[in-house]
């Protein structure tokens, strides 16, 4: 649970990072461009006006410079209006010697745009009263007499802290309205996160329950995305989880009546022998014989057994060699034949060559012809024929078994290569043969496939690369 909230603390704080960092960035651009807006619309009204009255009196005032204060004054007086705006006339030193305000000022000038128009050029300097306090901004240009000399300078001044506090108040709404956003973005996050936590913690809990043991959790589907898809996949595994747990249950049942009845006639069998009349050698035969047919059934599920356990953990080990796959076939074609012929079963064997090659371990391959063919004839009714064919072409060898016996039904087909898996046969046996086998093809870089239909027999293909 720490975990999941973990994940949406990080997942809300990073996203709400992200998030105020870029608007932070976007209010001070945003508020960078409001004041850029504001103070050069200022800027510019000051400027028109100072050129303007600064023109004036270039072209038609600039006559002698002892008419300076005069000239002035009458400029002033004619371009005073009642706005923003004051007019100062400044001499060369800084000193104020005629202003719109009608109050005379002692302080000198002494800011940047003063010194730009001293040298012929407007200037332009926003900055602090230092009177008053007021924050002001300030446009110069320079006065020209008749031969294009600098003798004096035209400083219009005005207040913005109008402005600014048009700009203060839209930075004030900016901010609330950004506050909201961010607010509804992490409300909305918020809600999102749930949509992914939420499920997480479903699947957190049903793992918790498929590993426990319970395999009947189902996870629901809330969404059709990746978490989606590994609730189904969680549900696939348990699904299968249940199914693999019921064949074991299955097998371990089954195996232990395979086991059982073998024993049951060993020991009957021994106890027969011993207890009765060991003169009778026809009945010690017959029970002999028993005892050893029903200890070749259990050394076989025995090693069966073993293998599948050898699977499971990697351990299986072939030993590689070059050997003729055909030979070896002959011999389980050997072996089976007195078995067929007792129990009346046709065995026809068919081959392309007599010196078939490959690489593989012959001792493991033959394990598997032995448990196919195995399976042929005790599936295959009297009267039958099974068919064995090996042939090859210039890349693999083919090697199929065809039987005419019970097959297999179209539910049982697809799982009958699984592990513990019987099928509804009631025939002895382990249900790990054809699974061993398919593992054992599988080592050797080749494929079994197996293709029947209930009623028509079945046909086992092994394919092998050649050497």
């Amino acid at each position: 649970m720490s975990m999941l909230k973990g994940i949406k603390r990080r997942w809300v704080i990073n996203y709400i990072l992200i998030i105020l960092l870029v608007m932070i960035v976007l209010e001070g651009l945003f508020m960078f461009f409001v004041r850029k807006y504001y103070y050069d619309s200022v800027k510019q009204a000051l400027m028109n006006r100072a050129v303007v009255v600064a023109g004036f009196y270039n072209k038609y005032l600039n006559t002698s410079i002892f008419n300076f204060e005069k000239d002035i004054k009458r400029i002033i007086e004619e371009y005073t209006f009642n706005d923003y705006a004051e007019i100062q006339a400044v001499d060369l030193t800084g000193n104020i010697i005629q202003n719109s305000s009608g109050f005379e000022r002692k302080e000198k000038v002494a800011t940047s745009d003063f010194y730009k128009a001293l040298k012929g050029f407007t200037g332009y300097w926003v900055g602090r009263d230092i009177n008053t306090g007021e924050k002001i901004m300030a446009v110069s240009v320079p006065l020209l007499n008749s031969r294009g000399k600098v003798v004096g300078v035209l400083r219009y001044v005005t207040s913005i802290e109008k402005a600014d506090c048009i700009i203060r108040r839209l930075f004030l709404i900016s901010l609330l309205v950004m506050m909201m956003v961010l607010i509804l973005i992490l409300v909305l996050n918020i809600i999102f996160t749930r949509t992914i936590i939420n499920p997480i913690k479903e699947i957190t809990r049903a793992s918790k329950d498929i590993a426990r043991g319970n395999l009947s959790v189902k996870i629901d589907k809330l969404y059709n995305d990746e978490i989606g898809e590994l609730a189904d996949t969680i549900n696939f595994m348990a699904s299968e989880l249940s199914k693999v747990q019921k064949m074991k249950n299955e097998f371990i049942s089954s195996i232990s009546h395979e086991l059982r009845t073998p024993l049951t006639s060993i020991k009957g069998w021994s106890e027969t022998i011993l207890t009765g009349d060991l003169n009778d050698k026809e009945e010690a035969k017959v029970g002999l014989k028993i005892i050893i047919n029903e200890a070749e059934r259990l050394t076989k599920m025995v090693e069966e057994l073993l293998d599948f356990s050898r699977l499971e953990s990697g351990r299986i080990s072939l030993k590689f060699e070059i050997l003729n796959i055909k030979k070896v076939l002959d011999e389980v074609i050997l072996i089976f034949e007195g078995r067929a012929k007792k129990e009346e079963i046709k065995l026809d064997y068919v081959y392309s060559s007599e010196n078939i090659l490959i690489n593989g371990d012959k001792n493991r391959l033959k394990q598997v012809f032995i448990n196919i063919l195995d399976n042929s004839i005790k599936f295959t009714n009297r009267g039958k024929k099974i068919f064995v064919n090996i042939y090859e072409d210039g890349k693999k060898v083919y090697i199929d078994f065809k039987d005419e016996g019970i097959g297999i039904s179209e539910e049982d087909i697809c799982r009958v290569k699984e592990k513990f898996y019987k099928g509804n046969s009631k025939k002895s046996g382990s249900g790990l043969g054809l699974a061993i086998s398919n593992e054992i093809i599988k080592l050797h870089g080749g494929s079994l496939d197996i293709e029947s239909e209930l009623g028509s027999g079945t046909v086992v293909k092994i394919t092998l690369p050649k050497k």
